[in-house]
């Protein structure tokens, strides 16, 4: 069965007609919450780098992280936190809940390389555990202290989920097909934690797999920017894109956007582009696979 955390993405991606997720390639946390909350109407996902974002304020209550848990309940997105956990049990356990960044509280899913072993999946999913055990019941919509236009929606679960990086889109990574094949074998004994992959298309092999893929590299053609704010094909430093429309032709369920929406004179519009070019590759793939 489907996380709680997959369910509740396949409802956004319906209820807002979006299978965008916007990546928040900014170096402050001001500006992070900033755009989370202008690109917040478009997106059903929101990626952050919380070790990058400089002024980070790690109150518990008041701080960047509760600022951001707020917004993606105004806008209803999932938190995406890009940490790429690639360590022992231990450590990867502290990364995820203590610290500064304290990202168990906030972030709704989080990424691993699988490189130290499934014990290290293990490992967060336990600290997962503990951290939902210890959660009060959701506050209603009526004691929020901002409306919100998506009433109709439930608030993101108090749930937590892992996505495993099968594969990369930078040139010359690592990432062969041997070790795609190991991400799915572990993701298959972790059904209940790891909600899927980051990955350039769908990785489910087995008749019971239902992972979600999302993928990043994702940029429109120079010609339909409306700003011509993307990479044509590859940046300098080995990054390959891919069209919002091939990457939903390949049967992706997210595509991951970042610098064409980030670096755009108007993200808004930007990211309301991408949400509908995107939309529209997704609906005509659902109409050609049941014809």
């Amino acid at each position: 069965m489907a996380s709680l955390i997959t369910q509740y993405l396949r409802t956004l991606i319906q209820a807002k007609k979006s299978t965008l997720c916007v990546s928040a390639d900014v170096t402050s946390a001001a500006a992070m919450l900033s755009l989370a909350d202008t690109v917040g109407p478009s997106i059903v996902v929101f990626k952050t780098h919380a070790d990058m974002h400089t002024g980070w304020n790690a109150d518990p209550e008041h701080g960047t992280g509760p600022q951001l848990a707020a917004l993606a309940r105004r806008h209803r997105f999932l938190i995406f936190e890009d940490r790429k956990f690639a360590d022992i049990g231990f450590t990867v356990q502290q990364q995820y809940a203590a610290g500064d960044y304290r990202i168990l509280d906030w972030a709704h899913i989080v990424n691993a390389h699988v490189l130290p072993g499934p014990d290290m999946i293990r490992a967060l999913a336990l600290e997962a555990t503990k951290w939902k055990e210890q959660q009060p019941a959701l506050k209603s919509d009526e004691t929020m202290p901002f409306a919100t236009p998506y009433q109709n929606i439930a608030e993101p679960p108090n749930d937590r989920a892992l996505l495993l990086l099968a594969q990369m889109t930078s040139a010359g990574n690592l990432l062969d097909a041997s070790y795609t094949e190991t991400c799915t074998t572990i993701a298959r004994q972790q059904r209940d934690f790891v909600m899927g992959f980051i990955a350039l298309g769908p990785l489910n092999w087995e008749p019971e797999d239902d992972f979600v893929v999302m993928t990043p590299g994702c940029a429109l053609p120079l010609e339909e920017s409306l700003d011509g704010s993307e990479f044509a094909g590859s940046d300098p430093l080995g990054q390959q894109y891919i069209t919002p429309q091939e990457l939903m032709l390949r049967g992706s369920d997210i595509i991951i956007v970042g610098t064409g929406i980030c670096n755009a004179k108007d993200p808004a519009a930007k990211a309301e582009q991408y949400r509908r070019v995107a939309w529209e590759a997704y609906e005509n793939r659902i109409i050609s696979i049941k014809l």
